[in-house]
């Protein structure tokens, strides 16, 4: 549990460049912050910080400043003996500014170190098979199956300064681990394996324990669970949450952290309608089934030894806005129970937290590595937890997004997204969260009285369309896709990134549009909007797809009905032109609001410029707006 950090300075901007930022082509600049240290006072002489591997230091106030590159990305570093490693990473355009031809990094607030304070890491769904392997959609294959630990290890590199620098880091681990299909799934919807190679990649990123504690972990049988346990062990990792009988089920990890015995302990949360089902019973494997009675009984059973219980639970809806109520009371019976943190996972997209009784319970944290193309699961967080003695004392949320199937931070309007959603679900359960640089935090005082009950009227459905975190060292967005025109990311300097339409030779059918629809959504208003440049005169039009009930997703993206929405004329120039098109979207037959996306169409008229093919595109927003503020869960 004692880890240090591998990665040095050069190898941090080259990753943090991305692959079309020119290293030293736009000059230096001047990057300015400050810093401080919650829970104890600690002289700035014992802190060393760093931007981008380029070393520095504070004054007595905590300001420092360094001279640095140009880069897509900024990656703060603040360590010492006194104090918890802090990460926090920035895009430029969010940081840049005008006035002082600078970069303003906002007040960074560390944890100071003292006897019995530990600090934990929370990661959500992971696993590394399915399309890594085999791609759909002329992807490119990320995970070579005849050697994959490499790949695994990239697809993981560009969270592991945040996860080593834990005193104890957990995942939950949704996936068996084999090099093949045992051929004996039961008749489930999805079932999947990944090359065992993944447990040696988390033990190498810097996570200490897996939970197994989840609706995958059985999908092959004891066959399965018995692969992956042996590649979990051989990869040295604790594991918990499952077992080929209740009894080794309900078994929690006991590992010491820093000299405080904790107790780890995974369940899922339903037993499954096929045979045979999902969750160990007497004399069958499985994962630890979370009942009442079974939370109740072994963690209170922890408790009673004297340990500190840390659970994860695996269970309500997917890509809903809150807890099934049967989920929330089990979470809620684990802390009365003698748990000091709940952390929770399956919906797939991130929820709301909540101080509960001295503990902290994450509702769900989202997706950490995992194959999912809805633009839903594409924004998450990860979590860090500090312990004083075994009572919590402090959380911070770390923005993340899923980009090209792998975690990355979150920086510009993606970070804000998933602040802004987990900021307002949790204020709805009576906590406060605040901010410290670019990530979220949470204390014990941060518990309010009254919770605001209200739920958005407007909601971005995009999200990343400032392009900021459209590229991520070899990471690279699919959410969107472009037909008739090549669709590239470009780096501006300290303007960011903004994203380009080459249209093919005399193209009347150029393109741009969500790889997949969208499912979840506020309300029938939808206006696309942003900013277009180009050297010609341009009409542009909306068009709308929406998936019909009882059509495939495959079928309906490749054939469904589009119908013209909006349209308009942006002229050619130099500057920037502003356009929003709106549409009403149709209901079925029963008054839903089926899955749609949008289509936007570039059809260039007048005479072409030397710059006349391309299009450049920024700050792009799909914004869903109606009556029905609050989806239903």
């Amino acid at each position: 549990m004692t880890k240090t950090w591998a990665i040095c300075g050069s190898a941090i901007a080259a990753i943090l460049a991305g692959p079309v930022a020119k290293a030293g082509s736009n000059g230096n600049i001047t990057a300015k912050g400050s810093i401080a240290v919650a829970l104890s006072e600690v002289a700035p002489a014992d802190i060393s910080i760093s931007v981008n591997g380029l070393p520095t230091k504070t004054t007595e106030d905590g300001a420092y400043s360094v001279e640095a590159e140009v880069l897509p990305y900024y990656q703060v570093r603040i360590e010492g003996p006194s104090i918890h490693t802090s990460i926090q990473t920035f895009g430029i355009a969010e940081i840049y500014r005008k006035d002082c031809d600078c970069l303003r990094l906002p007040r960074i607030e560390v944890v100071a170190r003292k006897e019995g304070r530990i600090e934990l890491f929370f990661a959500g769904d992971a696993m590394a098979g399915r399309r890594y392997v085999e791609p759909i959609w002329g992807e490119r294959q990320l995970v070579d199956p005849v050697d994959p630990l490499p790949d695994i290890r990239a697809l993981l590199q560009p969270m592991q300064p945040y996860v080593e620098s834990a005193d104890f880091a957990s995942v939950n681990l949704e996936i068996v681990l084999s090099d093949r299909d045992f051929g004996n799934a039961p008749p489930k919807t999805v079932t999947f394996y990944a090359p065992p190679a993944l447990a040696q990649a988390l033990a190498d990123t810097g996570f200490d324990h897996v939970t197994l504690g989840n609706n995958h972990a059985y999908d092959f049988l004891d066959e399965g669970l018995a692969a992956t346990i042996s590649a979990v062990e051989e990869a040295g990792l604790e594991w918990s949450g499952a077992g080929h009988d209740e009894v080794q089920a309900l078994r929690a990890a006991q590992v010491d952290v820093g000299g405080h015995e904790l107790s780890f302990l995974g369940y899922v949360g339903w037993k499954g309608t096929v045979e045979p089902n999902q969750v160990a019973e007497t004399g069958k494997g499985g994962a630890a089934h979370g009942s009442d009675a079974n939370i109740a009984s072994s963690v209170g059973g922890e408790a009673a030894l004297g340990r500190i219980p840390i659970v994860q639970y695996h269970g309500s809806r997917e890509y809903s806005d809150g807890p099934t109520e049967e989920s929330e009371r089990r979470m809620k019976l684990a802390v009365d129970s003698g748990a000091a943190l709940v952390a929770s996972h399956h919906p797939h997209v991130p929820q709301g937290l909540e101080l509960y009784n001295g503990a902290l319970i994450a509702y769900s944290s989202g997706n950490f590595l995992f194959d999912q193309y809805f633009l839903e699961t594409h924004g998450s967080f990860v979590l860090r937890a500090w312990l004083d003695d075994g009572k919590f004392v402090r959380g911070e949320i770390i923005p993340t997004r899923v980009l090209d199937y792998r975690p990355v931070p979150a920086v510009g309007s993606m970070r804000e997204a998933v602040l802004g959603r987990v900021r307002r679900l949790s204020m709805m359960r009576g906590t406060r969260i605040d901010r410290n640089g670019g990530h979220g935090v949470i204390v014990p005082r941060n518990a309010i009285d009254a919770a605001e009950k209200a739920c958005p009227v407007s909601l971005d459905l995009l999200r990343g369309g400032d392009f900021e975190s459209a590229q991520y060292g070899a990471a690279r967005d699919r959410s969107l896709k472009s037909v008739g025109a090549v669709l590239s990311y470009v780096f501006d300097g300290r303007e960011g990134h903004h994203a380009e339409l080459d249209l093919r030779e005399r193209s009347e059918n150029a393109a741009l549009m969500p790889s997949t629809f969208f499912r979840v959504f506020p309300g029938d208003q939808v206006t696309v909007s942003g900013r277009i440049r180009s050297g010609q005169a341009t009409e542009i039009s909306l068009d709308i797809q929406q998936r019909e009930e009882g059509v495939g997703r495959m079928e309906a993206l490749e054939d469904g009905p589009i119908t013209i929405a909006d349209r308009t004329v942006v002229p050619a120039g130099s500057v920037p032109s502003d356009f929003a098109l709106t549409v009403t979207l149709d209901r079925d037959a029963k008054g839903s609001l089926p899955p749609f996306r949008p289509i936007l169409r570039f059809k260039p008229s007048g005479e072409r410029s030397a710059e006349g093919s391309k299009v450049w595109l920024d700050d792009l927003r799909i914004v869903s707006t109606g009556p029905e503020a609050c989806p239903v869960n």
